[in-house]
């Protein structure tokens, strides 16, 4: 393997979710490393490597070319990439492309998450488990959701990680959420600065609340909602001591959504999937892995499906007069999802 002559990048990888970090990540210089110098990574694993996984990245590797493995610049450490070291020791090569990261063992830990989480052989729930609790070791400051962000895991289950965990590093004074900046543990301080910026921002949308304010989608939804009713949460929330007030007297129940009865026959008629279900386990394919056409239609549909009830949140934003427009547009959006389905129903039974 050709040595690529190049000097080592520092990198500081952040704590950020998303594509981001692993966007950072993967401008760093390529160079080749031998096998023999690297040292076996941060164990997520609890099974260890799969054999199975490598026999299949082995017989990838025979027609494309697997990315590079990450690895900590001091002690040449693997941060990610142990089924691909495997995979160039059952093929007898020497030598491996990798991405070198000058970073503290805290940092890699973090970026070793996170990349396991993101692509590869997906790491279980257990895995996930294990490593937000080794996250939250290092880093008890951090917010329940800059963690979970990282995990792979909801804001809810780091807070009961954060909780049971009997000999875990607790920490009560502001922690740093996922914008960088750092706020009050107390859960009522988070209602209150969502209820501000609803006040100062009254046609924000439930992503742009919780986003703004770092709370979850639910507070950011139930705050707007109160304040819609007229709810004052400085008074609801907390009382003028500070201490935690009586709640409030209960609003009147919310009428049921109208639902469209038609569309709700018509889909209870199709199996339904979605897509966060099964993005993981088509990411480790190698054929979509690990061509171009294949990681385009991943980056491609994780942004348009994610998040396909988001729509919800929008419906009272549209000013009445572009309403006519923008059902069309949707109307036509959704003739496209159907032609696609279609398309992929007919090679399915071509194949079949």
């Amino acid at each position: 393997m050709t040595m690529l002559m190049t000097a080592d990048t520092d990198f500081e990888p952040t704590a950020e979710a998303g594509a981001s970090l692993m966007s950072a990540v993967e401008q760093l210089p390529e160079v080749s490393v031998p096998v023999d110098s690297l040292v076996p990574g941060f164990h997520l694993r609890m099974a260890g490597t799969d054999a199975a996984h490598v026999r299949l990245l082995a017989d990838a590797a025979g027609s494309v070319e697997l990315p590079p493995i990450l690895v900590q610049k001091s002690g040449m450490r693997i941060i990610d990439g142990m089924h691909r070291v495997e995979v160039a020791k059952l093929r007898g090569e020497c030598a491996i492309r990798a991405r070198i990261v000058d970073c503290s063992d805290e940092k890699a830990l973090v970026l070793a998450v996170k990349s396991n989480t993101l692509h590869g052989l997906p790491l279980t729930r257990a895995d996930r488990i294990s490593s937000a609790k080794r996250i939250l070791a290092a880093h008890p400051d951090w917010s329940d959701r800059k963690v979970a962000g990282i995990a792979g895991l909801s804001g809810k289950s780091i807070a009961s990680l954060r909780n049971s965990s009997a000999g875990g590093a607790q920490f009560y004074g502001k922690r740093l959420g996922r914008d960088g900046k750092r706020r009050p543990v107390v859960a009522a301080e988070g209602r209150l600065r969502a209820a501000e910026y609803v006040r100062a921002h009254p046609e924000a949308s439930v992503r742009q609340i919780a986003s703004e304010t770092d709370v979850s989608l639910g507070t950011a939804h139930d705050v707007q909602q109160k304040i819609r009713r007229g709810v004052d949460l400085r008074v609801a929330e907390l009382s003028p001591g500070g201490a935690q007030a009586a709640p409030a007297p209960a609003a009147p129940a919310a009428p049921p959504p109208v639902t469209n009865i038609r569309a709700r026959t018509t889909a209870g008629a199709v199996r339904r999937l979605a897509w966060s279900a099964v993005v993981g386990k088509l990411a480790g394919d190698p054929a979509l892995k690990y061509t171009d056409g294949g990681r385009a239609f991943l980056r491609w549909m994780t942004q348009h499906a994610m998040h396909p009830d988001a729509w919800r949140e929008f419906v009272d934003a549209i000013p009445e007069r572009w309403l006519d427009e923008v059902r069309h547009a949707a109307a036509t959006m959704s003739e496209e999802w159907g032609q696609f389905a279609n398309e992929l129903s007919c090679r399915q039974e071509e194949a079949s």
